[in-house]
């Protein structure tokens, strides 16, 4: 489900016709995102993470800015499902923790993603 702020759908430059599964699933449901999500996890903490940092801002920032949660949530439903790992685990914690924060770290938003409500759009 997607909310368009308040009547102004049309001024949006770029992307504006297009809905946010369209734009995630044309980013390739952001890969970068989903490495950069891997790399938080446990023993591997933060071997790459800048790395993917970088690349994962840059596909946030390719969506228009009301997709850029439900992005993230769809990338780490893709991670979680290709790693094999169930929600109630340290390694799902630490992948939401991640993607929750994004945003922030790439100085896109000050906002926080929730991954916890509404889990799977």
């Amino acid at each position: 489900m997607h909310i368009t702020p308040g009547g102004d759908e049309e001024t949006w430059s770029r992307h504006s016709r297009q809905s946010c599964q369209d734009q995630i699933w044309r980013q390739g449901y952001l890969p970068n995102c989903q490495r950069y999500m891997n790399e938080e996890t446990g023993s591997s903490h933060h071997r790459y993470s800048s790395h993917y940092l970088n690349s994962c801002c840059d596909e946030l920032e390719n969506l228009r800015e009301d997709c850029r949660c439900q992005g993230l949530k769809q990338a780490l439903g893709q991670q979680l499902k290709l790693q094999g790992v169930r929600w109630e685990s340290p390694e799902a914690e630490d992948m939401c923790e991640a993607a929750e924060t994004a945003l922030n770290r790439c100085g896109l938003e000050s906002r926080r993603c929730d991954m916890h409500s509404g889990r799977w759009l």
